[in-house]
Parts: C-alpha cells; structure tokens; sequence
C-alpha cells in the first residue's frame, strides 16, 4: 500500500513499539487489574461501554459499506453516507483553537475508487500470519484514509474510529479506556507535518513513512502512558492500605454504590473499624461520601 513495503524501524520506533506492546500484554491479565480498574471512575464506563459498540464489529472486515454506515452514525444520517462531492483540505486543530496546518485530500473520484482498495488491504494486513506488525498498518491506513478524506465532513473522527476498532481487532482492548481525541488535538502539529511530509513523498515518487510513523507512535505511547499513569498511581497506593480496607475497596467491583450496613455485611468488619477506613478512604480519594444520616452510602471517585 503506497510503498508500505519500503517502512524502516528506527531504533526510537522499536523502542515505542516495544513499550506499547509490553502495556498490551500488562491490560490483558484483567484478573490483576481489576480493582486499578474501576479506580479509572467514568473512564471505565466510557471504555466499557464504547467495547460494547466495538465488540460485534471484531469479527467483521473493515468495507467501504461498513466505514459508510458508521459514518452515518456519526452524522445521524440513516443508511449509508454519500461520498464527498468536492475535493477539499483537512485541517489540524490545536488545542488552542487554532489550525497549525492542512493537507489536501483526494476528489471525489478517487476516494471512491481508493477506499475498496485501502479496505481489501488492511483487512489482508490485520491477519494473524501478516507479516507487518500491526501498529504499522495501523499507521498506514489512518494516513491513507485521512489523505483519502472520503466524506465533505467528519473525516478525522471517522479516523479516530476506525483506528480504535483496529486496535481492538489487533488485540489492544485498552485502547477504548483512553479517548484518541485530546491526545491528538494536543499533538495536532506532529500529526500535520507527518502527514504532510508522507503526502509530499508520495506526490514525488519516494515514498517516506518516516516522519508520519514517528507521529503516530508517539500518539500511541501517549494513549498508553495515559492509561498507564492512571491505573498504576492507585495500585501504588494500594501497598499501603491495611487488608480490610483492600477489602472494602474489592467490594466496588461489582457495586457502584454501598451504604455502612451493606460495607459491614459483606466485609464482616466492626463498625467502628469500618468507619475509621472508610474516612481513611474519603481523605485519600479513594471514594466519595454522598447523602447524610442513615441515608449515606459511597461511591468510588
């Protein structure tokens, strides 16, 4: 795909790949994790829920009609979405508001012309004997079909999708607990001039993933780091809690709420023991009083 098969791995390259696939393996023992999970509060729900949209598109190939049909979705058109009716730029935001470049995109003709073909090739890249490692289809297709830009409107977050629906068929399912969409606001000037670079390089005869690979594995570590941070800070912590506060903590697993009576009921703790690491956990952020009276109960933060 548009001299794919010319990619070089810098050492730099490696070294992120190799960073992003040890958190990989880190998320995949859930079992470990699950109390540093619901530390991640609405994120988890978010993550969550967006899995539950994700999950039946897995097993399905990636199509034009299916990118189509999404894309409806997004706009809250029925059926499938038109392609574009004129060329036009793609412009990258920063997250001041202001654009820190734009590149042009394919006409109408080619992008219908282009996508099947991008699709077919992906779908071919993603399998279990490929070759090419994952995230550098990843990067190539998000580049393409930002190039590409199939529709008059919503492009960038059709590439958000679809890069997250990648990631979950490559087997990052962590990839839904952290939001693409401010990492790569915050990282709108790197994602241009990748992209802008890769755009002239191709126009000229000599293809250069170079510059647009650097870009796309630093968005990818950032999401990692992102998760990362967020779930291990608490885990630290945790080393430090006495074993019935730990077992308090366990017991928002499966509830999103608990009052006193219930806390005392399934951990078989005293009250007043209870009520002092409960207030242990308010002061240390762990969870959230709410209501007064016989009416409280708790939550995580």
């Amino acid at each position: 795909m548009l001299g794919a098969n010319r990619i070089s791995i810098s050492h730099e390259l490696l070294g992120q790949i190799s960073e992003i696939e040890a958190f990989k393996g880190l998320w995949q023992g859930l079992d470990r994790h699950t109390t540093g999970l619901q530390f991640l509060g609405d994120v988890a729900d978010y993550g969550a829920n967006f899995k539950q949209v994700l999950g039946p598109l897995q097993e399905r190939p990636i199509t034009p009609d299916l990118i189509r049909a999404l894309h409806a979705g997004q706009v809250k058109q029925k059926g499938l979405s038109s392609y574009k009716t004129v060329a036009d730029k793609i412009a990258f935001i920063g997250s001041d508001g202001t654009a820190v470049g734009s590149i042009e995109t394919a006409d109408s003709a080619q992008a219908e012309v282009l996508l099947p073909k991008l699709c077919e090739w992906v779908n071919e890249a993603l399998a279990e004997d490929h070759p090419m490692h994952p995230l550098i289809v990843m990067a190539v297709f998000t580049a393409v079909f930002l190039q590409l830009a199939p529709f008059d409107k919503g492009n960038q977050n059709m590439a958000r999708f679809l890069l997250l629906l990648m990631q979950m068929k490559a087997g990052y399912v962590y990839a839904p607990y952290a939001s693409l969409e401010p990492i790569m606001v915050e990282n709108a000037l790197e994602i241009y001039e990748g992209l802008a670079h890769n755009q002239q390089s191709l126009e000229a005869g000599t293809p250069d993933w170079s510059v647009w690979m650097g870009a796309f594995m630093g968005l990818m570590k950032a999401q990692k780091d992102e998760l990362y941070s967020r779930l291990y800070e608490k885990e630290v912590d945790l080393r430090g809690m006495s074993t019935l506060s730990i077992k308090v903590m366990e017991l928002f697993k499966e509830h999103k709420r608990l009052q006193m009576k219930e806390i005392i009921k399934l951990t078989n703790g005293r009250r007043a023991t209870i009520k002092v690491r409960l207030q242990e956990l308010l002061e240390g952020g762990y969870l959230v009083r709410h209501g007064q009276g016989r009416s409280t109960w708790y939550s995580l933060c």
